[in-house]
C-alpha cells in the first residue's frame, strides 16, 4: 500500500464479544510497528459497552438486560457506557503516531463524526469534548486507548437506535453513588433518524463515513482481510478476556 492508502476491515461479528476482541487485537497484533492507519466501521447485537474501569451495575440494570437478552461487555478503552445494536454505527480508526497528543487526537478524528452529520443534513452540530451534540443532546462518544505509538480511536453513533431502550438501559447511570470507579455523566441522546424526520439506514450513513474519512484525511481506502498475526491475536484476546465473566464483570485481566 502505498502511504495515503488505508486498510478498510468491512470485518463484523455477530458476537458483541468477539468484536470487542477485535478491536483490541489491532494495536496489538505481532506486526504493527510502522503499521499501514486502518478503518473500521462495524455494529453490534443489542449490547450494553461499559468503560475499562466501571463497575457494571452503577452503569445498566442488569436485571432488565437480562430479561431482554441484551449482553453486558466490557471494553478495553476507558471512558462512559454506551448501548450497541443494529441501529448503532461504530467506527475504529487506527493510527500510528510519531507523537502521542490525545487531544489532537480526538479532535482531528471526532471531526470524522461531525462531518458524516453535517454531509446527512444535520445541522446544529457541536463537539464537546469526546462526545457530539445536536441540540444539547448527545448523538455520539468516543473514546481511545494507547499501545506503543499506535492509537485506536473508536465511536459510536446513534442513528436509529430506540432512544426509550437507551434511557430504559442506562438508568442507573444517571443516580449519583459515591465510588472509585469511573461514572458516565449522564446526557440526554437523540439520534440520526429523529433529527432527520425520517427513516435512516446505517448503509446510508457508512457510505457518507467513509467518504468523510477519505476526504478529511486526504486517504484512499482498500478493503483489506485480517492478517493471520491478527487473527492469532484476536482468538487468544476473546478466549482469555473478552468472552470471561471475570473481564466483563470486574474487569479483571488474565
Amino acid at each position: 500500500m502505498t502511504l495515503n492508502e488505508w486498510r478498510l476491515l468491512d470485518i463484523n461479528y455477530e458476537s458483541v464479544y468477539r468484536n470487542l476482541a477485535l478491536e483490541e487485537a489491532l494495536i496489538t497484533s505481532q506486526e504493527q510497528v510502522g503499521a499501514t492507519p486502518k478503518i473500521r466501521i462495524w455494529s453490534n447485537p443489542p449490547a450494553v459497552i461499559v468503560g475499562r474501569f466501571q463497575d457494571i451495575h452503577l452503569e445498566a440494570d442488569t436485571a432488565l438486560c437480562m430479561r431482554n437478552k441484551i449482553a453486558i461487555a466490557r471494553r478495553f478503552t476507558g471512558g462512559g457506557t454506551v448501548y450497541h445494536d443494529q441501529g448503532n454505527l461504530n467506527v475504529t480508526l487506527v493510527t500510528c503516531e510519531p507523537t502521542i497528543d490525545l487531544q489532537a487526537i480526538q479532535r482531528y478524528n471526532i471531526a470524522v463524526i461531525k462531518e458524516t452529520l453535517l454531509r446527512m443534513g444535520v445541522k446544529r452540530v457541536v463537539v464537546e469534548s469526546n462526545s457530539i451534540l445536536v441540540d444539547g443532546k448527545k448523538i455520539s462518544g468516543a473514546s481511545l486507548g494507547v499501545k506503543r505509538n499506535l492509537v485506536l480511536w473508536h465511536a459510536s453513533l446513534l442513528v436509529s437506535t430506540s432512544l426509550l431502550t437507551v434511557t430504559q438501559v442506562l438508568a442507573p447511570s444517571r443516580k449519583q453513588y459515591t465510588t472509585n470507579r469511573v461514572r458516565s455523566r449522564w446526557q440526554p441522546v437523540t439520534n440520526l433518524q429523529t433529527e432527520l424526520c425520517r427513516p435512516v439506514e446505517t448503509s446510508e450513513v457508512k457510505e457518507q463515513m467513509l467518504n468523510a474519512v477519505q476526504d478529511l484525511f486526504d486517504t484512499e481506502l482498500k478493503r483489506s482481510e485480517l492478517s493471520p498475526s491478527e487473527v492469532r491475536t484476536l482468538i487468544r484476546l476473546h478466549d482469555s478476556k473478552y468472552a470471561t465473566t471475570e473481564w466483563n464483570n470486574e474487569g479483571i485481566l488474565r
